[in-house]
């Protein structure tokens, strides 16, 4: 009976000794973060309702996930939504610019970034934008930059760059905070 108990108490043991080790090297653990990000959508093609064109500022969110998988590369999912309706030129598909509207659009990209340093990421990939008047496929650059709170709150400034393939290019500045999970 007594060597029933003794196999989880073991267990226990040495999953606690683990444990403690991975705490004690923070920088060597792998990360997942999750952050909400309050920004601005830049896009200077945007039309007005009479036609003229217009440089258009847009409120935005970003609900962004990373896996950090080393000390300095992450892999993760960005998910962008201009809480707006607009209209933009589509002036990279053809010398004849047609109107393309857009309707609360929504971007999601897998990113890559690469953390050279303490606080600076560089961020690269794509994805698609989606709207239900029609979707894109998008290329996404980025730069973040990241300050540490305390252990599990980050605060991230981010300035991205998207380049809506045949369609049109917006980029976006933003504040946001994440949580991280070791």
């Amino acid at each position: 009976m007594k060597s029933a108990y003794s196999l989880p108490i073991l267990f226990l043991f040495f999953y606690g000794s683990v444990f403690s080790q991975e705490e004690a090297h923070p920088e060597r653990q792998q990360q997942h973060t999750l952050g909400i990000v309050i920004s601005h959508t830049q896009i200077s093609q945007g039309i007005q309702a009479n036609g003229k064109r217009k440089w258009l500022s847009l409120p935005s969110w970003a609900i962004n996930y990373n896996y950090k998988f080393s000390k300095r590369w992450a892999i993760g999912l960005h998910n962008d939504i201009v809480v707006e309706d607009f209209a933009v030129e589509e002036h990279l598909k053809s010398a004849n610019a047609q109107v393309l509207k857009r309707s609360y659009p929504i971007a999601s990209a897998i990113m890559v970034s690469y953390k050279p340093g303490k606080h600076f990421s560089y961020m690269l990939g794509g994805g698609g934008e989606f709207a239900h008047t029609g979707n894109l496929f998008l290329f996404r650059v980025g730069l973040e930059y990241g300050y540490h709170l305390s252990k599990n709150w980050e605060l991230n400034a981010n300035v991205t760059n998207d380049l809506k393939v045949n369609a049109y290019n917006s980029w976006a500045i933003g504040l946001g905070v994440s949580r991280v999970f070791y």
